[in-house]
């Protein structure tokens, strides 16, 4: 009993280090124009000049007791894989980036290769048709459902419960077609909604 209760009190001393993926709608900023697949080396600028005053240089060495805490839209250490909310973009590859979730802190910062920036739509038919797509935790009930099309007075084919798997097949706008397997197996095709006029995301790529 005594070596359960040190084993236990070590766990909760002890740091966790996750990783960062976005649970809630108010995680992701409804200015976010899209996803920015950092470097090993983040060098962010005042403005959209390599001339311009350097605020900030990261080193990403993916090691999580290290990695800083705040910054990413979206972090999996093992896999090296991180990236950044996009707010906007200029001429020559600069996109402005918040670098800072909790005081909204925004930068400058130049891609390398034109992957590097994925727009909204981009980064879902990269990942979202690679993992399957999930509802955000707080996301309204009423959007699990399937329409006939990708309108919001559009016919509903299918309420879901239970979701099991979302399987993306395309983006249009706002919607998304999609096959969805729910817990009575049988697969239901049909546009879900996942974002708003407004910008609100509710369904995100569910990256593993």
């Amino acid at each position: 009993m005594k070596k359960i209760l040190i084993t236990l009190s070590m766990l909760l001393i002890l740091p966790v280090f996750a990783d960062t993926m976005p649970f809630y709608v108010e995680s992701i900023p409804k200015s976010s124009l899209g996803l920015y697949q950092t470097d090993k080396e983040i060098s962010i600028f005042s403005h959209p000049d390599s001339n311009s005053n350097q605020i900030k240089k990261i080193v990403l060495d993916y090691n999580p007791e290290t990695m800083p805490d705040g910054v990413f839209a979206i972090l999996i250490n093992e896999k090296k894989l991180s990236f950044l909310y996009v707010t906007d973009i200029y001429d020559d590859g600069w996109i402005e980036i918040i670098y800072d979730k909790k005081t909204n802190a925004k930068g400058w910062v130049q891609t390398v290769d034109s992957m590097q920036f994925l727009p909204w739509r981009n980064f879902y038919n990269l990942y979202g048709r690679k993992y399957g797509l999930r509802f955000l935790k707080n996301a309204p009930k009423d959007l699990e459902v399937l329409r006939a099309k990708p309108e919001d007075n559009s016919q509903i084919v299918a309420k879901l419960n239970f979701i099991q798997k979302i399987k993306l097949t395309v983006i249009r706008g706002n919607w998304a077609l999609v096959s969805v397997m729910d817990l009575d197996k049988a697969p239901k095709t049909g546009f879900m909604k996942w974002r708003d006029l407004d910008g609100n995301i509710y369904a995100f790529p569910n990256l593993q």
